[in-house]
């Protein structure tokens, strides 16, 4: 494991490096992506644990914090999924740059928010495969981001209030233009999309466009009884192992 950073519209956006040892040739890599509010360790530990499974299957992986959580630079209030979006990309290109990656060969993973700004990278340029642990609605939750009085707390505080995590304006104006499922047809490689089978992310109308766009291209898999957290530790190592087992065979 080693630091490595990377530079973003002037914010530094800081990550760690997991290589396998032995790594004699450039290594399949997996950048994983957190959720809202979340960082690069995860809310149970598990983009670490993962990192440490995927080496010891040969695959390399980075894990970051978006701008704005986590160790990285960066005002909430300027905190877009797009920008997130932009974010990814950055990271992509630094990783195909470095010798010790196969660019052919990179691959990302995220959760929940996380997940939905995968998908918006995998619009804008190839990737190996995508591993979606219930990905975010975008567009389509923006009733629910609208009708909780998120606007109205920005007006009178300057920063919006969801579970403790703070957001401006700019989150909101930028949901109405991102279309995940325009992208989700320019990516070409498999997909796995998991979560449990009680997490509203998982409900039909934010899943049945991503089966029809991918078809036989996407495998399913849902925790029975889990909800959009882990919720126990027996869960969150299902989800860990049915990732490895869809990377180690599409990385």
């Amino acid at each position: 494991m080693e630091p490595l950073n990377v530079e973003h519209a002037g914010r530094t956006l800081r990550g760690v490096l997991h290589l396998p040892h032995p790594n004699p040739a450039p290594a399949p890599a997996v950048v994983l992506c957190h959720g809202f509010g979340g960082n690069r360790i995860g809310g149970g530990n598990e983009f670490v644990l993962l990192s440490r499974l995927l080496a010891a299957q040969g695959i390399a992986s980075y894990r970051f914090d978006f701008a704005a959580f986590g160790e990285s630079d960066g005002d909430p209030a300027d905190f877009s999924v797009s920008d997130q979006a932009s974010q990814l990309n950055a990271v992509l290109t630094q990783l195909e740059r470095n010798r010790a990656i196969d660019p052919e060969r990179i691959s990302v993973l995220g959760y929940s928010m996380g997940a939905l700004v995968a998908v918006l990278a995998a619009g804008d340029r190839p990737l190996r495969s995508l591993a979606l642990w219930a990905p975010a609605g975008g567009r389509l939750n923006l009733p629910f981001w609208e009708s909780e009085g998120f606007r109205d707390q920005i007006r009178e505080h300057g920063r919006a209030d969801y579970n403790g995590i703070a957001f401006g304006e700019t989150f909101l104006d930028d949901l109405p233009g991102v279309d995940q499922f325009a992208a989700a047809k320019r990516h070409l490689g498999p997909v796995l999309l998991a979560g449990g089978t009680e997490d509203g992310l998982m409900r039909a109308e934010l899943i049945d466009p991503y089966r029809e766009v991918w078809g036989d291209r996407l495998e399913e898999h849902r925790v029975e009884g889990m909800a959009h957290g882990f919720g126990t530790l027996a869960n969150r190592d299902r989800m860990l192992g049915v990732s490895v087992a869809f990377l180690s065979r599409t990385a």
